[in-house]
C-alpha cells in the first residue's frame, strides 16, 4: 500500500474556482457595455437573445448584431504570510501583474421572422471568460501559477408575440468549454509525511505501543524525527535530502447543455417595458490530462515499498520513483456547474429623447460549495494500481446581485448616447473562502456609449467601462495533507493516503487596486 499512495495526494491544490461564477466574461454585447448591463428591456438590437429572448418580437426585419470587446485588467497582490504545511513560508513575490494586458471576447446575433407572430434567432457569445497569470515563483504557487478558462455558448431562440403588449421566447444552449491550469507541489513535505508513515507501516505499530508505554499521548514527535533522518542527506544511507518543486499542467474540453426563457410586457402606449428572463444551469463535464513535471526535483530516499533496502540496494531517486510510482501521467474529470439566474428589467421612454432603464440579476451561486476534479486510477510498473484522491477546494460561494441603471439620450437623427451604473456582488463570502484563482470581489461598473445610425439599415455602437473591485483579504487554508489525508488526520499512526490531493498550505494577503478598463465596437445590420 505505502509504495503505491503515500504520495498519491502530494503534489497539487488545483485552482479550480477560476470557472466559478465570479469570473463571467461581463459583456455580451457593445450596447449593453454603454449602460452597464442596464438595458435588460429596451430589446434594442439582436443582442437581446442574450438578455431576454422575449424581446426578439419587437425588431422588424432580419437584423444582425456583431461585437467585439477588449479588457486589460491590472491589480495588486501583497503576501502576508502564506506558508507550507511546516509553517515556513512559501518563499517568493506578489506574483507581479497577474492578468495578460489584453482579454478579448465577441459575439454574433442573428434574428429573423418567422411570420408575424413567430421570431427566430441565433446567438453565438462567450459567457465565460479569464486568464490568470501569475510570475512563476510568487508566494502563492502553491495554489495557483496560472489559469486560464475560454468558453463558446450556441444559443438558437424562438419568440412568440401574442399581442402589442405580451410576448414570451425560449431558448436552448450548447456550451463548449476549454480549461488550462498549472500550480506547484509540495514535495518536500510530502516525502516528509511518506517517511513518517512508512515508519510507522514498516513497525507494525510498535511505535504508538512504546510511545503509550513512556506516557506520551504522541508519537508523530518520534516518528517523525525518524522519518526526517531518513530523508535527510546520509552518506552511511545514501540518502539525499530532497529539493525542488513539482508542477502540474491539466488541460481539458467539456460541454453541457441548459435552457433560457423570457417574458416581456409592454405598457403605457409602449414606452414603457418589463422584461424577466431566466438562464438554466449547466453542467459542464470537462475531460482533461494531467502533465506532471518533476523535473526540477532531485533527492534520493529509502524505498517506501521496503525501507531496509536502503542497507542493501541503497536509496532510490525521488523523481524516478514518483513518476513510475506515484505520480504517472492520467486523465482527469471535473465536473462543473455554472449556475442558473435570472433578470429582472424596466425600460421606460421619459421624453422622445431621453430614455431611463435598470436591470437587476439574481445568479444562484450558492448551489456552488465546492469543486471537485477526480483522477483516474493508473498501474505502476509492476502492475498494482495507483489511486489518487480528489482535489477538492471549498467555495461556499452565496447567491450573488448585480443591479444597475442607464440612460439613452438622442442627441439627433444619428446620434444617441449612452451611459450607466452598476454594483456587483462577488460570490466569495470572505477571506476564508478566496482562492489564489479567484482574486474578486464587489465590483462597482461606470460606463458610456454611443451609437452612431449610418442608414435606415446600419448602425455601430461604440462604449467604454471602468470597473473597480474593492479590495479583499485572502486567508485560505487546504485541508489537505501533503502525503494524502485530510487534516487532521487520526491518531492511529498509518494514515490514509488517497483522501484527497493538496498541500495543506496557506494562501495569505491581500488584492488590492484591481481595476477594468474595457473597450467594444458593435455593428447592428437590418435586411
Amino acid at each position: 500500500m505505502i509504495a503505491r499512495s503515500l504520495f498519491l495526494c502530494s503534489f497539487i491544490a488545483l485552482p479550480v474556482p477560476l470557472l466559478a461564477a465570479g469570473l463571467e466574461f461581463p459583456w455580451q454585447s457593445t450596447s449593453a457595455m454603454g449602460s452597464a448591463n442596464a438595458n435588460a428591456a429596451e430589446a434594442a438590437d439582436a443582442s437581446t437573445i442574450y438578455y431576454n429572448p422575449a424581446g426578439m418580437s419587437r425588431l422588424k426585419g432580419t437584423q444582425v448584431s456583431q461585437g467585439l470587446q477588449l479588457l486589460s485588467v491590472r491589480g495588486q497582490f501583497e503576501d502576508e504570510g502564506s506558508a507550507l504545511l511546516d509553517g515556513s513560508a512559501t518563499g517568493g513575490g506578489n506574483g507581479g501583474t497577474y492578468h495578460p494586458k489584453l482579454i478579448g471576447a465577441g459575439e454574433f446575433y442573428a434574428v429573423t421572422p418567422y411570420n408575424d407572430q413567430i421570431t427566430l434567432g441565433l446567438g453565438i457569445f462567450v459567457p465565460y471568460g479569464a486568464n490568470v497569470n501569475y510570475k512563476s515563483d510568487w508566494a502563492g504557487r502553491y495554489s495557483l501559477d496560472r489559469a486560464a478558462i475560454e468558453s463558446v455558448n450556441i444559443n438558437p431562440s424562438l419568440s412568440i408575440r401574442f399581442d402589442d403588449q405580451h410576448s414570451i421566447g425560449f431558448g436552448v444552449s450548447g456550451q463548449i468549454m476549454h480549461l488550462r491550469l498549472r500550480s506547484v507541489a509540495d514535495v518536500k513535505n510530502a516525502v516528509a509525511g511518506v517517511a513518517q508513515n512508512s515508519v510507522y507501516e514498516f513497525a507494525g505499530g510498535v511505535p504508538n505501543a512504546l510511545c503509550s508505554g513512556l506516557g506520551l499521548a504522541d508519537c508523530d514527535p518520534v516518528t517523525g524525527l525518524i522519518g526526517s533522518i531518513l530523508t535527510s542527506t546520509n552518506p552511511l544511507l545514501g540518502t539525499q535530502a530532497v529539493e525542488g518543486e513539482g508542477k502540474l499542467n491539466i488541460e481539458g474540453y467539456g460541454y453541457g447543455f441548459g435552457w433560457n426563457a423570457g417574458y416581456l410586457f409592454a405598457f403605457n402606449d409602449d414606452r414603457s417595458r418589463f422584461g424577466l428572463s431566466y438562464r438554466s444551469k449547466i453542467v459542464q463535464n470537462i475531460k482533461g490530462e494531467f502533465d506532471w513535471d518533476f523535473g526540477a526535483v532531485t533527492g534520493r530516499i529509502p524505498n517506501p515499498q521496503d525501507p531496509l533496502t536502503v542497507l542493501t540496494t541503497g536509496a532510490v531517486d525521488v523523481r524516478q520513483f514518483t513518476e513510475q510510482y506515484i505520480r504517472p501521467d492520467t486523465d482527469s474529470s471535473i465536473r462543473l456547474v455554472t449556475p442558473e439566474n435570472v433578470i429582472a428589467g424596466l425600460f421606460h421612454q421619459l421624453t422622445p429623447r431621453l430614455a431611463l432603464m435598470s436591470s437587476v440579476n439574481w445568479t444562484r451561486t450558492s448551489r456552488i460549495n465546492e469543486l471537485r476534479i477526480k483522477a483516474e486510477d493508473r498501474q505502476d510498473p509492476d502492475g498494482k494500481t495507483v489511486k489518487q484522491g480528489d482535489v477538492v477546494v471549498k467555495t461556499a460561494f452565496r447567491d450573488v446581485f448585480k443591479v444597475s441603471a442607464g440612460i439613452n439620450y438622442t442627441i439627433d437623427e444619428r446620434w444617441m448616447a449612452r451611459a450607466g451604473l452598476g454594483y456587483e456582488q462577488a460570490p466569495t463570502p470572505g477571506p476564508e473562502a478566496r482562492h489564489a484563482s479567484l482574486p474578486d470581489a464587489n465590483r462597482r461598473v461606470y460606463s458610456m456609449g454611443l451609437n452612431y445610425r449610418k442608414d435606415k439599415k446600419t448602425s455601430i455602437d461604440v462604449a467604454y467601462s471602468f470597473i473597480t473591485l474593492e479590495d479583499a483579504q485572502a486567508n485560505y487554508q487546504d485541508n489537505c495533507h501533503p502525503t494524502g489525508y485530510e487534516l487532521p488526520g487520526s491518531d492511529s499512526g498509518v494514515q490514509a493516503t488517497d483522501e484527497c490531493t493538496g498541500n495543506a498550505d496557506r494562501f495569505k494577503g491581500r488584492f488590492s487596486n484591481t481595476y477594468v478598463n474595457s473597450v467594444g465596437v458593435q455593428l447592428n445590420q437590418r435586411f
